[in-house]
This record gives C-alpha cells, structure tokens and sequence, in this order.
C-alpha cells in the first residue's frame, strides 16, 4: 500500500546558480590530428591493418570471410586478394538493421557461416544476437533479442534471448546452428525462424556422452562445423573435448579428454569435403583427425606449445609459428585457413603455410604521408618538443612516431616487432615492447616508458636508443642507482622544469624521481595498494596501479591514480592530497567539488598555467576539467565512439582517452585510445553563465494526502523543489544497521542539522520521514543537499500530530475498495496513514515497525460520513516505516450505500477526507 510514496508528482522547475568561474572557461571544438579509418579496405588483402580476428567462413565462389573483431568490422577478401568492409563500422554497439551492413553498428562479431544462397551471420557477440546479412547487402537481425539470457525456444528467434552467442554454422538445409558460450548451450535455428536447443542443459559441466544431446552438458562451447552427413562439430572449450552430435541428436566425445587425442582449450573445428576434422587449439596449434583415424599435426610446430609467434610462411605448416588460433575454416579445394591473431594464414593442399591477410601494423600504416591519413593502432601517450613536433606513444605498432607541424607522421622509434630491442643503437631499428609514455626533455631527447621491457628508454638528439633505468633486482633502499631499481609495468614519464625525471611505476604502485645524473628516490607511494595517505608525506601514502604523471609551473607533481580513481597532487613540500574524484568509480559530480565526483580509471592528466586541471576520465569516455575554485566539468565527450569532429567537443564522441597534454596556444592534445587516433581540443570561445536565479521555494506536503502545512514526528512528507537528486529516481535502500538509510544517491535532507531516512530521491522529488527528535509546537529548519552541496532550505512548524490517508484502502476481503468493489456493511475495512506523531515505541527514526507493534500516544477516531466508526485495532504497519495501519469496522444502517468519505483523526487534529465504497 505505501507504493503511493513513489508515485510521480508535479514538478518545480528552476535554474541553478553557477559558478563565478563559470566566465572563465573555455569552450572547445574538436578535431583529428593523427590516424584514421583508412585500414586497408580497397587494397590488397596482405597489406590490410586488421584487428584480433575471431571468425573466418568461406563461401562456394572462393571469398574469405573474416570477423575484425578490435575494429568491428565484418570483411571480406575476394579472390582476387582484395579487401572490403561488408558489415559494421568503426563504432561497436547495435543498430542499422534494415539498412545497409556497411552502415550498420555491430559489437564484437565473433563467429561467421555462410550458407549456400549466399547469406552471411554474424554472431554479433556482445549484442547477443545473430545479423544476418542478405546478398543485396542489407542486413537485419536473425536470432535474439538483444536480452543476455538463454530462453525463447519454441518461438521466434528473433523474439529470443541469447548469451554470448559466439560462433555459427550452418547446413545444406539451412539450419543454423549457434555456441552460446556464456549459456553452455548450442542454440539451432529452423528456416522458418523457430528456435530450439540442439545441446546443452545451460549448466556448466561435463554429462551425458552417449545419450541425447539436449540432455548433456557442455562447458564454454566455442566452434563449430558440420560434415557432409549432417553431423555436427562443437569445440567444447573448457572440458578439452570436440563433442559431436549425430543428427539423430545423440552426443559423443570424438577428441580429447582422457583418451589418446588430448587437447588444451579448444576453440574452432573445421570439417573438410573428405571428412578430415581439424581442431583448432591455444596451445597455438592446429590438429587433423583425418578420416582414416590418423591424429597429426596440420599447423603449428609439432612439439605443440612450444610458444606462440610468427614464422614459417613459405615452408611446412606444421614447421611454423602460429601466435594464437581464434577459428578455423575450409574451402571446397580443400584448403585450411587460420585465423591466427591479426592474421589469416593459408595451409595449401601441400601443407605450406602462407598469410593471406593482416599486416599486423608492420609496414603499411601511412608514415611519410599525412598524419590523419596514418594508421594508428591504441596510442596511448603524446608529447611535444620545443619545435611543436608531436610524439606519440603508439602502443600497438610498437613505436613511438612523430608528426611535424606541416602534419607529416614518420617513425622514430620502433621497427613494429614486439620485442625488447638493443643498446646504444639506431632508434629506427630498434624493436621496443610496448611504449605507453613517452616524454621530451629541455634538450630535445626523448624518454619512452617501455611498459612490458619494465625500463625507461631515452633516445637522443642524435636518433639512437638507451636504457636509463632499469634493474632486474631492486636494491630496496634508497636511493637507488636507476640501473638497479625494478620497475613494473612502468606507464608514464613526465619531466619538470629542472629538468627532473618522475617515472610512473605502476605495478609498484608508485610514482619514482629521478634527477638528471642523480639517484633515484620515491616521490609518492609505498608501493602497497591503496588509497590511504592524504595530507601526510606522499612516500608513505598509497597508490593503486597510476598510469600518468605531470607537473605545474609551481613545481608540484599531479598523478593520475588510475584504479583509486583519483587525481593526486604532491606539493613541493613533498605532502599528498586529493585533487579529484571521490575514491570509487562512476560518472557524476559536474558543477560540484571535484574531490566528491566519480571518476572512472583515469589514465591521463594535464595542468596549465592558471592551474586548471585537465583529466583523461578514461572509463567514462569524456575530457574533464577542474577549474582553480575546485569545481570539476566535463569539456568533451558524451558516449563512447567516435563522432564529432569539426562540431562542438561537448556533443562529440571519444573512446577510452589516455595521455593528455596542453601546448603554448592554450589546445589540447589528447590520445583516443580505442578510436586509434591523436585529438585535439581547440578553444572556441568561453562560457556565457546564465542568469544566477535563485532556486524556488521548496513545497513540503504530507506524503499520503498530499496537503501541505505543518509536520509532525515520524510523518512521512514529500519535499518538491529542484535539484534534489538525480535526474531519474532512486527508491529506498536500508542499511547495514537495518535502518533507511540516510543518504541516496547522492541526496540527503537535515532536520534541525540531523539526517533524516530516506524513502526516494529525484532532481524533483524527495520522500523522507520526519524524525522523532524534532520538537512540537517550534519550527524545525529543513535542509537539502545533493552531492555534498546544499540545494535549498525551509522552516516548517511541527505539531503533535498531522494525519494523512493514503488514498487506498483494502476491504477484508483483501481486494481494493472501488467503486466496483464496494466494501460489505458489517466487514472490516483497512486504510494507511501517515503524521500520527510520537508512539509507545522506541520512536527510532526508518526503523520498520516490528511487534509489538507501536501505537500512537495521542487518541485515534475514526468517522465514517460524521459517525464515529469501530476501530478494531490501529498501530504501526508491520514492515514498514512512518506508516499507521488502522482496521475499522463498516458502519451498518446509519451510512448511505455508494461513496461516503472517511477521516482520521488524532489527538486534536483531522485527516482530510478519503473515499470509500459502503455496499
């Protein structure tokens, strides 16, 4: 009954006040400084920048399909070796359907058929369905409904839910036949569109080889194939088998588990026109169970997990590297593909092995032409040297690159292997592993922080390559000689004036300095995880995995303390605070004290002269800012994507941004990580603050009728105004102490100073109980906060009591009172109420009543059209809290039949009136 609390009322709008420095900010446009779209499509297929690929298929006129998942994207490689985009764009998420593939938004497609007319699905993975692109181009959705879940069968697939739907295959009769990896099952869907388990009981687990399929159990199942005879292949992943079911539906293990043919997490099967099975395994190999019964190698060095890698193309399959088996696929000639990583490699029907696609970003990513023509691959740091020539920390090419002011990008570090390169050597023939920061000294030489080489790499104006720090034991005291002082998974550098080295260390948790021919010392963190330290001497306070660091004109140090998702600031007199972000993650706080907004795993941060703080809110997906009154605002992003360039940085879209930097004309440089571009904020004028209007008054009314005036204790009261809480509602949450609690989302309302329990908050709206301690017959002053800043005040008198009805009441048949329904002479009614004031409990204050159940101190009466009815019992609803539950008996002759009113009254006060039916 007391859902009448909740229920949406009308709303007081009004403008906020803004901040005086409001007039001071920036308003910024957006732009592309470096990399692009352009991944290969329309080129030959070899030369192609491809993401992890997931899924390949081949169709009966000799075209290879494949799932780039990174990017997704769904390509196509025709036989002529060329490629082309056929379905997804740039941007994961889900829409389109209807309309072109190429237009449409697919989520990390995974697993590709293609069946004998020509149509292509996608199991479009994080969107839990199946697309199904026609021959025509279009796409729409097959199987699913969107809903992570695993039910539908019986009906329409499309009307279905599905989880994790990770790979398909179909047959000559056009069943398709879905892995639903998180849901351990293997969905079939017939022609015409009705959906079905084919395997799998949903639960995890290994059963029933040698019975029906619909009764076994599978455990994370992966690929899929079919044979000519219409059985079906399953790589049952994490039970090590292939499993096979007959079309006659009964199950059995054909590799794998504790017979002779053992495996190690398969992932993809693939089946030939002669029957031969190939499995395709992590260890990295591919295995043939050919139809002769024969288990050999078909791919991959024949000692099998000997390590992963890239070699061999041009020799025997089975004498080459493979760097990770994703799928599987044949052609009718008998060809095997492998999807191995970015890459598909060909095994002709002479065992040699070639890579027909993917370039893995080793040659052909745009240097030497225009940098927003490049190819970049998740950069993750910039810099810039004195002549405004941009560094960037291009992580998945294994370079660091340059791009010059008349916007040309070359390589300056890096040769694009993944390895650990040497000394004293060309910069440009140089392998590095990894470079996630990088920095440039008053002299023009540059400093790489070399995360999984765990060193510090610095490269001279001269172009060639030194460690500067590094040790493979850590002397444990300082200081330290830098060659002696371990790093792990170092992500950032960054320099002060003096020309001082800070080394971001972020698996020790901490942030090292290092001045220049000196030793090094810590500058902040114990190198344990936590948060803990504030205002006290930033070497003995705790860091949780920093990624970023940089510093002010004043000499003070700013670190972007990813995974307590804060921004730290170390004075010069070496003392640790808080700058931004409250300690947990989220997204809230604009227009408020940065140090009580959410932040979610910050990764970049930047400071300009005026002290204006700059954070790369890397989990959120936006740019925010602190101005120097300590207020925090977001200055570019809405969702994650990539959208926006040329418009307003508020309305574009960015995705995951890291390092971030400030140049001399007041724009923002910052890496767009997962959009595998540089960005840049370009000022465009300043915010205009509207008119400061003061907020209207808040309107307190009782919560039952609704009626304003004074409250009494314990009523339950709805407060309206603007700006209270969030924009959507929050209903009541209790407490470790078994009480409301106090503070919901953010909102809290004080009665004399004292929190009050809380039953829901909205910007609009909030229901909360009086407390017990407010003192009758005096005003109590009532004030609102949301996010630690108060919203608005009211003085409102308290009175012993102040009755309010519900505007329910339950006959005792427990059905509604109506119109309809009409209440029996003689029978007992029941109704709710609020505003009794003090009882004969403890009068805890979003304590829910329990028995003996409280009563009111003040007498109770209740009248039914003027006479006085039979209260038969009344005290605090059971359960719940603030509320008077009062069951009454139905006068029998004296009152009329149809609608009569109904009023409580205690002590001296009277309710207004409710409705009810008599019979």
């Amino acid at each position: 009954m007391n859902r009448s609390l909740y229920f949406a009322v009308a709303l007081v709008c009004g403008a906020s006040a803004v901040n005086a420095a409001d007039s001071q900010r920036l308003i910024y446009g957006i732009e592309t400084v470096a990399g692009s779209a352009l991944i290969g499509d329309g080129g030959p297929a070899t030369a192609a920048q491809i993401g992890t690929i997931q899924g390949i298929a081949t169709d009966r006129f000799g075209n290879l399909y494949l799932s780039d998942t990174d990017h997704n994207r769904v390509r196509k490689i025709a036989a002529t070796g060329t490629i082309t985009t056929v379905a997804g764009t740039e941007i994961g998420g889900f829409g389109g359907d209807g309309g072109p593939a190429t237009s449409a938004q697919l989520n990390k497609p995974y697993g590709l058929a293609v069946d004998l007319a020509g149509y292509l699905y996608i199991a479009d993975l994080n969107n839990n369905r199946v697309r199904r692109v026609s021959p025509d181009g279009t796409i729409n959705t097959y199987a699913g409904n969107g809903g992570p879940g695993s039910s539908g069968d019986g009906g329409q697939a499309t009307n279905a839910e599905m989880l994790s739907p990770r790979n398909v295959a179909v047959d000559a009769a056009g069943n398709l036949y879905i892995s639903e990896f998180g849901g351990s099952r293997v969905r079939k869907v017939a022609p015409n569109g009705l959906i079905s388990t084919a395997a799998g009981t949903g639960i995890a687990g290994y059963y029933g080889d040698g019975g029906p399929a619909t009764a076994a159990q599978l455990c994370y199942p992966a690929g899929l194939a079919l044979d000519r005879q219409g059985n079906l292949y399953i790589a049952d992943s994490q039970n090590q088998r292939v499993r096979k079911i007959l079309p006659g539906g009964q199950i059995s293990t054909v590799l794998g588990g504790l017979g002779p043919y053992s495996l190690f997490t398969p992932v993809a099967v693939a089946v030939d026109l002669a029957g031969d099975l190939y499995v395709g395994d992590t260890s990295p190999v591919v295995h043939e169970y050919t139809a002769a019964n024969t288990w050999i190698f078909a791919a991959g060095t024949s000692t099998g997990g000997s390590g992963s890698g890239f070699s061999g193309d041009g020799g025997p399959a089975t004498a080459a590297q493979l760097t990770e088996v994703r799928d599987l696929a044949v052609d009718l000639s008998g060809n095997l593909y492998i999807a191995d990583q970015v890459r598909v490699r060909e095994v002709a029907t002479n065992g040699t092995i070639s890579t027909i696609a993917g370039d893995d970003y080793s040659h052909f990513i745009g240097d030497g032409g225009s940098a927003i023509a490049a190819v970049l691959n998740l950069p993750s740091a910039v810099a810039l040297d004195s002549s405004g020539n941009l560094y960037i920390g291009d992580t998945g090419t294994e370079r660091v690159r340059r791009v010059g002011p008349a916007g040309i990008i070359v390589t300056v570090v890096g040769t694009g292997v993944e390895a650990a390169g040497g000394e004293a050597t060309a910069a440009t023939a140089t392998s590095l592993y990894s470079p996630m920061g990088v920095a440039v000294d008053q002299f023009g030489d540059l400093l790489i922080a070399e995360t999984l080489a765990q060193r510090i790499r610095e490269v001279s104006t001269g172009g060639r390559i030194y460690t500067i720090m590094t040790g493979v034991t850590d002397t444990g005291t300082e200081p330290m000689a830098p060659a002696k002082t371990q790093l792990r998974y170092p992500r950032g550098v960054c320099l002060d004036r003096a020309g001082n080295l800070y080394v971001v260390d972020t698996a020790n948790h901490r942030v090292l300095l290092a001045p220049p021919g000196g030793v090094v010392t810590t500058a902040a963190g114990n190198g344990v995880p936590g948060s803990g330290g504030d205002g006290g001497p930033a070497p003995l306070a705790q860091l949780n995995q920093p990624s970023a660091c940089t510093l002010d004109s004043a000499g003070d140090l700013y670190i972007a303390d990813t995974w307590n998702h804060l921004i730290r600031r170390v004075d010069t007199n070496g003392f640790i605070a808080t700058v931004a972000g409250a300690g947990v993650d989220g997204y809230s706080g604009d227009g408020g004290p940065a140090t009580q907004a959410l932040l979610n795993a910050p990764a970049g941060v930047a400071v300009d002269d005026n002290g204006n703080i700059y954070i790369s809110d890397t989990g959120n997906s936006v740019i925010r800012q602190v101005t120097t009154d300590g207020v925090i605002h977001t200055i570019a992003g809405t969702t994650a994507g990539f959208a926006g360039d040329g418009g307003p940085a508020l309305s574009a879209a960015i995705h995951a941004p890291s390092g971030i930097l400030l140049d001399g004309a007041g724009d923002l440089y910052f890496a767009d990580t997962d959009n595998n571009r540089i960005r840049r904020l370009v000022p465009t004028g300043v915010v205009t603050p509207p008119l400061v209007t003061p907020p209207p008054p808040l309107s307190i009314s009782n919560a039952a009728s609704l009626s304003p005036g004074a409250v009494a204790p314990g009523e339950v009261i709805t407060i309206y105004g603007s700006g209270l809480g969030p924009q959507n509602g929050v209903g009541a949450l209790i407490d470790p102490t078994g009480l409301l609690a106090n503070d919901l989302a953010g909102s809290e309302v004080r009665f004399d100073g004292l929190p009050a329990p809380l039953f829901y908050v909205q910007a609009n709206q909030i229901n909360v109980q009086v407390p017990y301690t407010v003192a009758a017959n005096a005003p109590t002053e009532i004030e609102v906060f949301y996010q630690g800043v108060s919203v608005n005040t009211a003085s409102v008198p308290v009175v012993a009591s102040a009755p309010g009805i519900f505007p329910v009441a339950v006959n005792q048949d427990g059905t509604y009172n109506s119109a309809t329904n009409p209440a029996p002479r003689g029978t007992y009614l029941t109704f709710f109420a609020t505003g009794e004031g003090l009882t004969n409990g403890p009068n805890i204050s979003g304590q829910p009543a329990a028995a003996p159940y409280p009563q009111p101190g003040l007498p109770v009466t209740v009248t039914v059209s003027g006479m006085t009815s039979q209260v038969a019992w009344y005290g605090s609803a059971p359960g719940l809290v603030g509320l008077l539950q009062v069951n009454m008996l139905v006068p029998g002759g004296f009152v009329p039949s149809g609608a009569v009113p109904l009023a409580l009254t205690v002590g001296t006060a009277v309710s207004p009136n409710l409705t009810i039916w008599v019979q």
